[in-house]
């Protein structure tokens, strides 16, 4: 079986899908043959250049404006080809869906097929509703208010806020054992 990982988060900026240093550290930090890395973030494009550091409120407001226009039919057209093909190019892929990552998988409309390779652990989620993947599991800090109203009782609670979960070493326990657990499945089916 063939593993990839990829982060599903909002667009903070919308020209660049380059890994913030810190989902870069957090990938890097995993258990993860560098081939099972998938080195950019939604919507999938090659970066377009380094990570830039988009201000606050500025990347609160495109994360908002995503979480919103997912809900619209474009969405779907624009976006789900390429996702779909990030989803189907290993046997499974672990979704790291931050944030508002979890409404945007959820929006997708994918097919059956794709969702049923997917297990998603979902950080500080913010969404309606759960996308129909095949696992999903949800990460809310103790202290985040913001996903605390949104999903309900989480799978996991860890200590944090909305904005520090990739430097906790919880997530990162969390993290480490779904690919355990995506491992033994491949173990088991050999």
């Amino acid at each position: 079986m063939t593993l990839g990982v990829c982060f599903l988060t909002g667009r903070s900026d919308r020209a660049n899908s380059a890994l913030s240093p810190a989902q870069q550290a957090f990938l890097d930090g995993l258990p993860l043959a560098p081939e099972e890395r998938v080195g950019v973030n939604f919507p999938y494009l090659p970066a377009s250049g380094p990570w830039r550091r988009t201000p606050l409120p500025v990347a609160s407001a495109r994360n908002v404006r995503d979480y919103f226009a997912s809900r619209r039919p474009a969405f779907a057209l624009m976006y789900s080809a390429a996702v779909r093909a990030v989803l189907t190019a290993t046997d499974r892929t672990l979704v790291l869906a931050g944030s508002c990552g979890l409404e945007l998988l959820a929006n997708l409309e994918l097919d059956d097929d794709a969702l049923a390779r997917v297990h998603v652990v979902a950080y500080g989620p913010v969404a309606r509703s759960l996308p129909r993947a095949a696992t999903v599991e949800t990460v809310t800090g103790r202290s985040d208010a913001l996903a605390r109203r949104s999903t309900g009782a989480p799978d996991h609670e860890i200590d944090g806020h909305h904005l520090d979960y990739l430097s906790s070493p919880e997530l990162r326990a969390v993290v480490v054992a779904a690919i355990a657990r995506l491992r033994a499945e491949q173990d088991v089916r050999r």
